[in-house]
């Protein structure tokens, strides 16, 4: 007899040894050195920031941004596989227990965001609008964990819709929606805050009925989101550990491939010039990776005072992003047509290194011109020397030692 309940905890299981068993590899490793590191240096500043902050700075909205931002982020991972779209949808009437459990399990993952929320933005509360007492925080705290659950319902409930167009405009509404909610708590306007309240059990009892009148759940979509969340995870862990699970989703991204292929010359040596850049726009998460810790790094260029700390974090983000997109390299690792190349693994070696070597100039460059704006010329060129000797350094030496022997 079929039982969803032991279904569910059956997949529950395989997934916590899953990530138990890769995590050790990550946590004993110098990378987590490196963020320990990033987060107190952070913390210190952050304090010694919140001491000089402006009467002019808004804080009301940054808190309402962040805020928001974390109700509204909610991945949902249902353990579901390639195959269930075969033998579970047959069962799908006998799936409820199953996905209830599924969304708790979700639920109470992603509360770690919340409470990371709350731990950085409590003082800059405190720092400005220091009227507020503890019954104040304590409905702010208890209203997050409602919203959250709100969006998690609210996103749930959409994915069986089809319809693009309302898709899209569900997640705007409901992003500002959770944004303007906060910002109005936070500056009191509490008749502000139970009108929006209204318009949010609305939009939640719309959800609901637009997902009771879908015939069946998006199976090829919650499969489709869990195969992604497994790829982004077994390429980043694939840094610290041989990882034969491997998942591909490509952008296509017409524009970024026309330049690529424009600007790499038809000659045998450039082969995998043109296959790993081609990855590294296309496939996965490289390019978004590159870019959003690029822009971090400007933020925190932007708030820290001191240059010298300025720059220890500066070359600590370009390691972060060189040691991750590392994992490029073994992007192919289980297309057997890549070894059938005639092409020389010397030339593969260094095509991979010139790609890494000319990102991190560009996020050097990026660093440096951000310091010029906002230091001075001198911290400007100590950031493009830095970066440079770390450039140089870490693919010549640690990189391309470490690819040559695969």
């Amino acid at each position: 007899m079929f039982d969803s309940v032991q279904l569910f905890n059956e997949r529950l299981k395989e997934h916590i040894l899953l990530i138990n068993r890769y995590l050790r590899y990550i946590f004993n490793g110098h990378f987590a050195i490196a963020i320990l590191f990033g987060i107190v240096t952070l913390a210190i500043y952050y304090q010694k920031w919140l001491a000089n902050l402006s009467p002019d700075f808004p804080a009301g909205i940054v808190i309402a941004i962040v805020f928001g931002v974390v109700v509204f982020y909610n991945p949902i991972q249902t353990f579901l596989k390639e195959p269930d779209k075969v033998f579970l949808i047959a069962k799908e009437n006998e799936m409820g227990s199953y996905f209830r459990r599924s969304l708790v399990y979700n639920y109470l993952v992603q509360l770690y965001l919340v409470i990371l929320a709350i731990a950085v933005m409590t003082p800059l509360i405190s720092a400005t609008f220091p009227a507020k007492n503890k019954w104040d925080y304590i409905y702010l705290f208890s209203l997050l964990f409602i919203l959250k659950a709100w969006n998690l319902l609210s996103h749930w409930w959409m994915l069986s819709v089809t319809n693009t167009v309302i898709l899209y405009l569900d997640k705007i509404l409901r992003f500002f929606m959770s944004v303007i909610f906060f910002y109005f708590f936070i500056v009191d306007n509490y008749l502000f805050v139970v009108i929006l309240f209204v318009f949010m059990l609305i939009t939640f009892n719309n959800n609901y009925m637009l997902a009771r009148k879908k015939a069946s759940l998006s199976w090829e979509k919650l499969i489709e989101n869990d195969e992604h969340r497994l790829a982004v995870f077994y390429r980043f862990v694939s840094q610290f550990a041989n990882v034969p699970q491997t998942f591909k989703r490509l952008k296509k991204r017409k524009f970024l491939a026309q330049i690529i292929e424009r600007i790499v010359p038809f000659q045998h040596q450039t082969t995998f010039d043109y296959l790993y850049r081609l990855t590294f726009i296309r496939s996965g998460d490289y390019l978004n990776l590159f870019v959003r810790l690029s822009f971090i790094g400007m933020l925190i260029i932007f708030f820290v005072p001191n240059r010298w700390v300025v720059l220890l974090l500066g070359l600590l983000f370009i390691y972060l992003t060189a040691f991750q997109m590392v994992t490029l390299y073994h992007h192919y690792r289980t297309n057997i047509w890549i070894k059938l190349y005639p092409v020389k693994n010397s030339y593969r070696v260094q095509s991979f290194i010139n790609l890494l070597v000319q990102l991190t100039f560009i996020q050097t460059v990026i660093f440096a011109l951000m310091m010029l704006i906002v230091k001075d010329v001198g911290t400007f060129f100590l950031m493009l020397a830095g970066g440079s000797l770390f450039n140089y350094v870490f693919h010549y030496s640690y990189v391309k030692r470490k690819i040559s022997k695969f």
